[in-house]
């Protein structure tokens, strides 16, 4: 019988990228991602919840060896003993033998996370080419201005108080200009216009 386009995604998906990833995220930050997606209805989560129901044949919320084991077999992956120790030893943070879902999510949660902090970066990277407008590698209080009044809705914005904001919160080393870093660094809530 021909494994179907779904389980090939599950053996990629799950067995393969968990070697190589499940470090990173535990806790408190793996559970803040796992419910960050979830709010956000983000697709990898209604996928990796599929997954996890995959395996966890007995409906009880997690996934103990033998279930894991019994569904790589039924997705025709092959391994060794050892190896699917590793792999549940990996993805089983709390060593009590079982697998439940937040568990499950953390080779997800840590690559969200990772596109998320991209994303940002990209961000920051469109803003900083928006203020540094003779490609300097820094921004001046004059640039930093012009930048700020070509933004929507900060038509009206004073010179003075973008001038006060750029001296005494934005300039964190106070050399009159900034970098990407302090540029990175400004907190958009304060960039956002009050009305």
């Amino acid at each position: 019988e021909m494994l179907s386009k779904w389980k090939w995604l599950v053996v990629a998906c799950v067995v393969a990228s968990i070697v190589g990833e499940a470090g990173a995220l535990k806790g408190q930050e793996l559970h803040d991602a796992v419910e960050e997606m979830r709010l956000a209805k983000h697709n990898k989560y209604t996928k990796s919840h599929k997954k996890f129901r995959f395996f966890d044949k007995d409906d009880s919320e997690d996934i103990d060896r033998a279930e894991f084991e019994s569904g790589l077999k039924e997705l025709g992956y092959k391994s060794s003993a050892k190896k699917i120790d590793h792999i549940m030893g990996e993805l089983d943070t709390d060593g009590n033998g079982r697998v439940v879902f937040v568990e499950f999510m953390r080779p997800t949660a840590k690559k969200y996370k990772e596109e998320l902090e991209l994303e940002a970066m990209a961000d920051t990277d469109r803003a900083f080419e928006h203020f540094d407008s003779d490609f300097s590698g820094h921004v001046d209080s004059n640039e930093f201005y012009e930048g700020i009044a070509h933004l929507p809705g900060m038509g009206e914005v004073a010179r003075e108080d973008v001038e006060d904001f750029f001296r005494n919160y934005a300039d964190v080393d106070g050399d009159q200009f900034l970098t990407y870093e302090e540029l990175e660094s400004i907190d958009p809530e304060l960039m956002k216009v009050k009305g």
